[in-house]
C-alpha cells in the first residue's frame, strides 16, 4: 500500500519516546510435539467475523492478513504441530494495590514462556529459567537436560522507553524427554494450589504487607498450561486484534468482566511466530535451518534500535523503519510460507535419497 505506518493508538502513548531507549534481551521457548492429522483452514470471515480491525492497530491490520492469508480468503495449515502454552493470569498482582487493580500486559492471553534475560545470563540460560519457572517443569534444565533450537531474533517496538531483543527458541518434545513427560494435570494442580495460597493470603489481608520477593512467589502469573493444536493457537492470536471483543475462554471473558477491559493486548508477535514454526514440515527441517543460524548474526541483522537513543533518534528511526514494506520485511507472507514449506519438503526428500 501508499500508506505510511501508523503505531497502534492504545499503545501510541507508550511508544511515543521520553527519555533515552534502553534496550534488553528477551528470551522465548516455543515448546512443540508432532500430532495426527491435519489441521483445518481457516476462513477469513471465520477470523475476522467480517468486522472491520482495532482502528488503533494502524497498518498492522492489513500485516496481520497479509501474514496469516495473503492475498487469498482462506487461511492453509501446512505442519501438524502441537504447542504448548500458558494462558497469562489477567490481574497483575504485583503491580495492583487493594485500591487499585492493575492488569497484566497481554492479560489471560496464550503465551509462549520467556522473560527478561538477567544480567548474569545468557538469553539461553532465561529461556530455560522461564520455562521451568512459569510451566513448572519438575526436571532442573540445563544444557545438559534441555536442547534448544534458536528460531529466530526480533526486535519489539518501544513500550514506554524499552526495547526488547527477543531471542525465540523452540524445545521439541522429540529431543527432550522432560517435555515428553510433562504431566499437565499435575502442573496446573499445582498453579492452582498457588492460586489458593495467594488468595488465602489476600484474604488474610497480609499479601500487600510482604516483601517483594514474598510476594513474587504467591503471586499467580500463569493460570494454566495445555496443549494447544496450531489452528487454535493461531486463531486466539489472530481474534486479539479484532474489531470487537472476543475472549479466548470464559476465565478470560469473566475476569475481563471482572476488571472492565473492553479490549485484548494484540498478539501479532505470537502470531508471527507460531506461523513461523508452521513452515516446518519436520523437526529435521527445523533443526537444519537452526544449525545455519548465527546468534551474534541475526541480532547484528534485526536490531534497529540501540541502547540509549534519544527520544529524537528514536522518532526518525520509526519514520523510516516501520514503513508496512518493512514490517512485512521482518514476516513472511502466505504465499512466501507455503513457498518455503514446499521447498523445505523437497529438500527433506532429496536428503533421504
Amino acid at each position: 500500500g501508499s500508506y505510511s505506518w501508523q503505531p497502534p493508538a492504545v499503545a501510541m502513548a507508550a511508544m511515543i519516546p521520553t527519555a533515552p531507549l534502553r534496550v534488553r534481551a528477551a528470551a522465548t521457548v516455543i515448546c512443540i510435539r508432532s500430532k495426527e492429522g491435519i489441521n483445518a483452514a481457516i476462513s477469513l470471515e471465520e477470523a475476522t467475523r467480517n468486522e472491520a480491525p482495532v482502528a488503533e492497530l494502524g497498518s498492522d491490520a492489513s500485516a496481520r492478513i497479509q501474514i496469516l492469508f495473503g492475498e487469498k480468503r482462506r487461511a492453509f495449515f501446512h505442519s501438524n504441530w502441537e504447542v504448548l502454552m500458558g494462558q497469562g493470569e489477567v490481574q497483575n498482582w504485583m503491580r495492583s494495590r487493594p485500591d487499585k487493580e492493575v492488569p497484566m500486559r497481554y492479560p489471560g492471553e496464550w503465551k509462549f514462556a520467556g522473560g527478561v534475560v538477567d544480567a548474569d545470563e545468557t538469553p539461553l540460560q532465561a529461556a530455560m529459567r522461564e520455562l521451568e519457572e512459569e510451566f513448572q517443569v519438575p526436571t532442573a534444565l540445563t544444557e545438559a537436560t534441555c536442547r534448544l533450537r534458536l528460531l529466530s531474533v526480533k526486535q519489539t517496538r518501544p513500550i514506554r522507553n524499552v526495547s526488547n531483543i527477543m531471542f525465540n527458541y523452540v524445545a521439541a518434545a522429540d529431543e527432550n524427554p522432560w517435555l515428553q513427560q510433562l504431566d499437565l494435570e499435575e502442573v496446573n494442580s499445582t498453579l492452582a494450589k498457588r492460586r489458593q495460597s495467594f488468595a488465602e493470603a489476600l484474604q488474610g489481608g497480609n499479601f500487600y504487607t510482604l516483601g517483594k520477593e514474598q510476594q513474587e512467589s504467591l503471586a499467580p502469573e500463569i493460570h494454566e498450561v495445555q496443549w494447544l493444536d496450531m489452528r487454535s493457537a493461531v486463531m486466539h492470536a489472530f481474534t486479539s486484534m479484532n474489531g470487537s471483543l472476543l475472549p479466548v475462554n470464559d476465565f478470560q471473558k469473566e475476569e475481563f468482566h471482572r476488571m472492565r477491559l473492553k479490549r485484548r493486548d494484540p498478539m501479532f508477535l505470537t502470531m508471527a511466530t507460531l506461523l513461523e514454526v508452521d513452515s516446518f514440515p519436520s523437526l529435521q527441517s527445523l533443526v537444519s535451518y537452526s544449525d545455519g543460524l548465527d546468534e551474534d548474526k541475526e541480532v547484528q541483522r534485526m536490531q534497529w534500535l540501540h541502547d540509549g537513543m534519544s527520544p529524537e533518534e528514536v522518532m526518525a528511526k520509526f519514520k523510516t523503519h516501520n514503513a508496512p514494506a518493512q514490517i512485512m520485511a521482518m514476516f513472511r507472507t502466505a504465499e512466501e510460507r507455503a513457498e518455503l514449506w514446499q521447498q523445505r519438503m523437497k529438500e527433506e526428500q532429496q536428503a533421504r535419497l
